[in-house]
């Protein structure tokens, strides 16, 4: 059986309704799975890198769960890859450590997922997962895909509408399909 991280970073954690879903949900429906959660393990930022750098090492499926900032992943999540994912270990030359390892990005937001697809903001939910593959394929990993799910955004009320429970669950099962 494979072995998968799952590597998950929301700036607003305590605020989060959807993201949390989604990794109680995956770590229910993947058998062992590891949960890296950057935000409980570094609130301050900094990043073990070697620690972090020995899970990688240890995974064979890599799961980067992110909600959407910016048009990237979450900061924390994007210090982890900036710093975990170094030139001579990850990429470069000499940079071999991830050849082989499968990756999946899942990246939720609070607009719908339709303004988006439409590109009306002059980029789409594609183009946004692209960039992630280009990384991943950067660093010799198997890019397994990518699930982008929007209209997340958390109301206040500290709990999912039924539309966004049910994206919620689509967005796990797609995950869970890539890596089967």
């Amino acid at each position: 059986m494979a072995k998968v991280l799952l590597v998950t970073g929301h700036s607003y954690q305590d605020y989060s309704v959807a993201n949390k879903e989604i990794v109680k949900q995956l770590t229910e429906a993947i058998p062992g799975v590891e949960v890296d959660n950057l935000a409980e393990l570094y609130p301050d930022f900094k990043i073990d890198v070697q620690a972090e750098q020995q899970k990688l090492l240890q995974a064979d499926i890599i799961i980067v769960q992110s909600p959407l900032f910016w048009y990237s992943m979450s900061a924390l999540t994007m210090r982890w890859w900036e710093e975990t994912f170094a030139h001579g270990w990850a990429y470069g030359s000499t940079g071999t450590a991830l050849k082989g390892k499968k990756i999946i990005f899942g990246i939720t937001a609070g607009a719908p997922t339709e303004i988006y697809q439409g590109g009306n903001l002059g980029i789409t939910d594609q183009d946004i997962l692209n960039r992630f593959k280009v990384s991943a394929v950067f660093c010799n990993m198997e890019y397994l895909g990518g699930v982008f799910t929007g209209g997340l955004l958390n109301a206040g009320s500290g709990h999912l509408s039924e539309a966004a429970a049910r994206a919620v669950q689509e967005h796990v099962d797609k995950i869970v399909k890539l890596i089967r």
